[in-house]
């Protein structure tokens, strides 16, 4: 199923599960077999997870979970994927170190000289593993597999293996796949594997939208087998009649899809259309952008005789949509942390950032935030909750011949001290608490983040290194260095805001968080003076900045260029709205944009608006 936003994708889903269990819920039960629905985000999984009622003949999780418990039972064949997997890493270190020029730091080159070192460790140790597990992040000496590992091993399980493709039917006879635009391509390709084998016993549906791709793994269009049927859903039950123009405008020039219908509302026994407003507003990206988006909002609850959007409404009824930039971080409190994996960055940092995946943030954002807070709410359940499912200290082999009450006070004074350093007023850095997580082995650790908080201390973020990069190879590991430097840094009272915001627990959001979420107003801020995502330009999307090098060698190449993510990215962030949307485009020269802007048939002439508009 392809279908644009506010099609009711989801709502197909859940109908087409409630579908399968009338059909089929007692063969199920008696087979014990069950219904999978994955999907990309935990939040996403649990919002299907409610609507299915909870049934126990439906497995709801994410991709990650789903692949895991397929894929768990097989320890032998994982072993040997380890195996080869270290071997790979080793290689392309090796690879890496000899491509590197004259020109390469000497952090970098050290830096490369220890990882390969521990991959080379772990080579000797990982045949004494027993049983692999999966967390976070992998260290496979300890036999724990991260997220990425999990893709890849299921995956090619599947792929390779015939006999795992006839359980995975076995245990799974029906597999749903929500958002499958953002699903990785070779779990794509795994699992219509096992459909193209088990043919009438497997029956897999991918339901998505190719325009709402927001992650760059993700395949964007799903192939269809010449065997499989299209369902088409053309319909749009969000968007009020101006947005729905906009939204089919700007699909245009991406794919051939057109919405129809709109959101309606009922007047008497009628059923009408609502309007609603969809404006563009072009102001100069100098100092006073936070002034000019008041201006803009006080001048809407005029011309819209809505005093919701005032500024300084109450409670904020008007959703504000950025590119994760420096005004949401700075106004809700967490700036020096965005620029520690934003500025400079490599890319992994600056996507991961966007929905707290980060390797670097995983422990915090998962474990330690959470418990610090359990811990100063003094919500002994939770603590303990959060204990037991993250302290390596807490599983069955540690707790052999210990005392538990010991461990336990001890552990529950650990907790008092991440509470205390993670507290609003505390002046500890990321690194004092994870420095102190490590030391009582609250968490089990990300080998790539024990390396930094024990071999890299020494490096300073403001070191005269930090200016040039390396030239000649080794870029990546160099940003990494100067990026996590920075990160253990920064002041560890900015992770609570920061989640704030990746949650959606704020005014703001980030244009790439809010996919199947809808507001009655949106705001929507383009800034690339102020974004550091190089794979956004809004201005390029619109014609106003002129394609780079790279840009014109990719289109030729056949490859997808940034001007095809910003189109995404700003179809997503405009269909959010069910009743006014306005979006806000900060630039150099908006006498010369708006001139241009309104040649692109995006917004009506009318609703095109200038500074001057607000004096």
């Amino acid at each position: 199923m392809v279908a644009g936003a506010g099609s009711g994708k989801t709502t197909s889903l859940i109908k087409g599960l409630a579908s399968i269990l009338a059909m089929h819920g007692e063969r199920l039960r008696l087979r014990r077999q069950r219904v999978a629905c994955i999907t990309y985000t935990e939040i996403a999984a649990g919002e299907i997870w409610a609507d299915v009622g909870n049934n126990t003949l439906v497995h709801v999780s994410t991709i990650h979970s789903f692949l895991w418990s397929i894929s768990r039972g097989f320890q032998q064949d994982i072993a040997a994927w380890v195996a080869n997997r270290i071997d790979e890493r080793i290689e392309e270190l090796q690879q890496a170190a000899a491509d590197f020029g004259p020109r390469v730091q000497q952090r970098t080159r050290e830096k490369n000289a220890r990882d390969s070192a521990r991959y080379e460790q772990q080579r000797e140790t990982v045949s004494q593993v027993r049983t692999f597990t999966y967390g976070t992040g992998s260290d496979y000496a300890k036999g724990v597999l991260g997220h990425d590992d999990v893709i890849k091993m299921a995956s090619q399980l599947m792929i390779h293996r015939p006999l795992f493709r006839t359980l995975v039917a076995q245990q799974f006879p029906f597999v749903f796949v929500d958002e499958s635009q953002d699903t990785f391509p070779i779990v794509v390709e795994a699992l219509i594997a096992v459909q193209q084998q088990e043919n009438a016993r497997f029956c897999l549906g991918f339901f998505g939208d190719p325009m709402q791709r927001i992650y760059p793994t993700g395949i964007g269009t799903v192939p269809k087998p010449d065997d499989w049927r299209a369902i088409p859903k053309p319909e749009n039950f969000r968007s009020p009649t101006t947005v729905l123009n906009l939204a089919n405008a700007i699909r245009r020039d991406g794919d051939d899809l057109v919405q129809i219908g709109g959101r309606k509302i009922k007047e008497g026994e009628e059923e009408v259309p609502v309007a609603g407003t969809a404006r563009l507003f072009v102001l100069p990206n100098d100092a006073h952008r936070d002034e000019r988006v008041a201006q803009v909002r006080a001048w809407v609850a005029n011309a819209n005789d809505d005093e919701m959007w005032q500024p300084d409404a109450e409670g904020d009824p008007v959703k504000m949509l950025v590119i994760v930039h420096r005004m949401a971080a700075k106004r809700l409190g967490f700036g020096d942390l965005y620029a520690a994996l934003n500025d400079k960055a490599p890319d992994t940092f600056k996507n991961g950032f966007l929905d707290a995946t980060a390797w670097p943030l995983r422990p915090l954002v998962s474990f330690l935030l959470p418990l610090s807070e359990a811990v100063r709410d003094g919500r002994d359940f939770d603590t303990m909750r959060l204990l037991r499912l993250h302290t390596p200290l807490l599983v069955k082999a540690e707790l052999q011949g210990v005392n538990v009450a010991d461990r336990l006070k001890q552990l529950q004074a650990a907790s008092d001290q991440v509470g205390e350093l993670m507290g609003p007023e505390s002046q500890a850095t990321i690194r004092d608490v994870l420095v102190l997580a490590k030391e009582n082995r609250l968490v089990a650790f990300d080998p790539r983040l024990s390396a930094y908080l024990e071999e890299v201390a020494a490096i300073a973020p403001d070191a005269e290194e930090n200016d040039g990069g390396d030239p000649e190879g080794g870029e990546d590991l160099s940003n990494e260095i100067t990026s996590m430097a920075a990160f253990l840094a920064c002041p560890a009272n900015q992770l609570r805001p920061y989640q704030a915001y990746v949650n959606e627990e704020s005014p703001f959001s980030t244009q790439q968080g809010v996919k199947g979420a809808e507001f009655d107003r949106v705001l929507v801020v383009l800034d690339d003076d102020e974004s550091t995502h190089f794979q956004f330009s809004y201005e390029k999307y619109f014609g106003l900045k002129e394609l780079s090098a790279r840009d014109i060698k990719t289109m030729e190449e056949g490859g997808e260029t940034g001007i095809e993510r910003t189109r995404r990215l700003f179809y997503v962030c405009c269909t959010r709205a069910r009743e006014d949307l306005v979006v806000v485009l900060f630039v150099a020269d908006p006498v010369a944009a708006i001139a241009h802007i309104r040649g692109l048939g995006l917004f009506p002439d009318a609703d095109i608006l200038s500074q001057d508009e607000l004096a």
